[in-house]
C-alpha cells in the first residue's frame, strides 16, 4: 500500500508550516463525503450520550449498595449477547441494508435509556432492574456493533477507509471527554441539591435518551444511492455456512488471527476501566463523582489525542505500532496500580488513552485491510465477539480480584496478563512471517489513489512490510 507522493507544484507554499497544515486537511479527509460526515456527526451527539450512561450505570450501582463482582455483572449482561450474537449479527450485517438496521437499533436504544430514566428518577431502581436493562442494551449490541463497523467502509472510497476509522475513533474519543465530565459534573450537582446519589445519574439517563436523536437524523438525512452496495446473489447459503465462510477466514488470515489475539487478551485483562475506575477514585483516591468523571475525561483526551495522531499520519507500520503500543499501555497499567496521587493517576491514565488508542485502532484498520468487501460484516462480526466477548470475562475477573484485593491489584494483574498476550502474539506473528506473506502491514491514509484490494496487496505484501 506505499506510494509516492506527486512532485512538488509550482507556487505551492513549502515549508513545516504547508506540511503540517497539509497532514492536518488528510487527517479530516474523510469529512468531506457527505453520507459519512452526516454518519460522523451523528456518532458524535449520540456518544456523548452513550459515555455519560456508561458513566453513570457503575455509580448507580454502587449507590444503590452494589458489590464489586456486581459491576462486573452488569458489564458482562451489556456484552455477553454480543459475544453470542453478534456472528449472526455480521452475516445479516452483509445480506441486509445496514442504514435501515441501524435506524432499528437506535431506536431501541433510545426506549432503553429512556427506561432506565424514568425507573431511575422515580426511586424505584433496583440492582436486579440495571442488570435487566443492560441485557436489553446487550441484545441491541448484538446487531448494531457489527452492523456499525461495517457501514463506514459503504460510506467512504476505499483508499479513505483507514482515515474514516481513524475519524470514527476520534468520535469515539472526543465523546469520552465531554460525556464522563459532563455525567460526573451532573451527578454532583444532583446529589448536592438533592441530596440523592441517583438523580443526577437519572438526569444522565434521559440525556442519553435524547442524543439518539443525532444518530438517528444522520442516518435519516443520508442519501442511499450514495451509499456502496456488494451485489447481492440470487440465493444466499444457510446461515451456519456464511458464518463459517467468515470464520475460516479470520483463522487462515495470519494478520487477522493475531489481530484479535491480541484484542481479545489486552480487551479482557487491561481495558477494564469501568469496572476499576470507579472503585479506584472512590475507595483508593477518596474522590467524588467529579473526580471520577475527570478521570475518565482524561483517558478520553488521550485518546483523542491517539486517534488525532494516526488520523494525521500518511503511512503507520501496523505491526510495530501495535505491539509497542500494547506494552506501554500495560506498563502504564503498572503506573496507575502503584500510585496513590490523584495528579500522577491523571496523567498515567492520559497517556493510557493515548496508547490503548494506537493500539485499537490500528487493530481495526488493519484486519478492515485484510478483509474483503463480501465479508467484511462476517468478519467485523468476529471482531465485535472478541472485544465484546472480552467484557464479561474482563468485569468478572476484574470485580472478583477488586473484591478480594482490591482495585490497585486488579490492575496489576490486568497489566502481567496484557503483557504476557504481547508476547504470544509477537512470537505468533514472528512465525506466520517465516511461513510466508503476512498481507497488508502498512496502513496508507493518504487518499491520494485508491488502494488495491485484499487479495493483491497481499500478493505484494512483502514491499510493504
Amino acid at each position: 500500500m506505499r506510494e509516492q507522493g506527486p512532485p512538488p507544484v509550482a507556487g505551492e507554499p513549502s515549508g513545516v508550516a504547508s506540511r503540517g497544515a497539509s497532514s492536518l486537511r488528510r487527517g479530516f479527509e474523510s469529512l468531506g463525503v457527505r453520507n459519512y460526515r452526516l454518519y460522523w456527526s451523528g456518532q458524535v451527539v449520540s456518544l456523548i450520550g452513550t459515555w455519560m450512561q456508561q458513566v453513570s450505570l457503575p455509580w448507580l450501582v454502587l449507590a444503590l449498595g452494589g458489590s464489586p463482582i456486581q459491576l462486573g455483572i452488569v458489564s458482562a449482561l451489556e456484552f455477553l449477547p454480543a459475544t453470542l450474537l453478534a456472528p449472526f449479527g455480521g452475516v445479516f450485517a452483509d445480506r441486509i441494508d445496514k442504514r435501515h438496521a441501524l435506524i432499528g437499533a437506535g431506536i431501541a436504544s433510545a426506549l432503553q435509556a429512556f427506561v432506565l430514566f424514568g425507573l431511575t428518577i422515580t426511586g424505584v431502581i433496583e440492582i436486579w432492574m440495571v442488570m435487566t436493562l443492560g441485557l436489553w442494551r446487550g441484545l441491541v449490541n448484538a446487531v448494531e456493533m457489527p452492523t456499525r463497523q461495517a457501514l463506514a467502509a459503504d460510506l467512504v472510497p476505499r483508499h479513505l477507509l483507514a482515515n474514516a476509522i481513524a475519524l470514527n475513533s476520534m468520535a469515539f474519543n472526543s465523546a469520552r471527554v465531554v460525556g464522563p465530565a459532563l455525567a460526573g459534573l451532573i451527578i454532583a450537582v444532583g446529589t448536592s441539591a438533592t441530596g440523592s446519589d441517583t438523580t443526577g445519574v437519572a438526569v444522565n439517563f434521559g440525556i442519553n435518551a435524547l442524543t439518539f436523536s443525532g444518530v438517528l437524523t444522520g442516518l435519516l438525512l443520508m442519501n442511499p444511492r450514495e451509499i456502496r452496495r456488494m451485489k447481492r446473489p440470487e440465493r444466499h447459503p444457510p446461515v451456519l455456512e456464511s458464518m463459517r465462510e467468515g470464520f475460516w477466514y479470520a483463522v487462515r488470515t495470519p494478520l487477522v488471527l493475531w489481530c484479535l489475539v491480541l484484542l481479545g487478551g489486552i480487551a479482557a485483562f487491561g481495558f477494564n476501566f469501568q469496572i476499576l475506575l470507579p472503585l479506584f477514585a472512590s475507595d483508593v483516591l477518596g474522590l467524588g463523582a467529579e473526580g471520577y468523571g475527570g478521570l475518565y475525561a482524561a483517558m478520553g483526551i488521550g485518546s483523542v489525542a491517539g486517534s488525532l495522531t494516526l488520523a494525521v499520519m500518511a503511512q503507520r507500520r501496523a505491526i510495530p505500532i501495535m505491539l509497542i503500543g500494547g506494552v506501554v499501555f500495560s506498563l502504564l497499567l503498572v503506573g496507575i496500580g502503584v500510585s496513590r496521587n490523584v495528579l500522577v493517576v491523571g496523567a498515567f491514565v492520559l497517556a493510557a488513552g493515548y496508547a490503548s488508542m494506537l493500539m485499537v485502532n490500528t487493530i481495526n484498520a488493519t484486519v478492515q485491510a485484510n478483509v474483503t468487501d463480501a465479508l467484511r460484516g462476517r468478519v467485523m462480526s468476529f471482531y465485535v465477539t472478541v472485544f465484546a466477548g472480552s467484557a464479561p470475562i474482563g468485569g468478572l475477573f476484574a470485580g472478583a480480584v477488586a473484591e478480594a484485593w482490591g482495585a490497585p491489584a486488579a490492575f496489576l494483574a490486568g497489566a502481567a496478563i496484557s503483557l504476557l498476550t504481547m508476547g504470544l502474539v509477537a512470537l505468533g506473528l514472528r512465525r506466520a512471517a517465516r511461513r510466508g506473506s503476512l498481507g497488508v502491514t502498512t496502513l496508507d491514509t493518504s487518499g491520494r489513489r485508491p488502494a488495491a484490494s485484499p487479495a493483491s496487496e497481499a500478493r505484494g505484501a512483502s514491499a510493504s512490510r
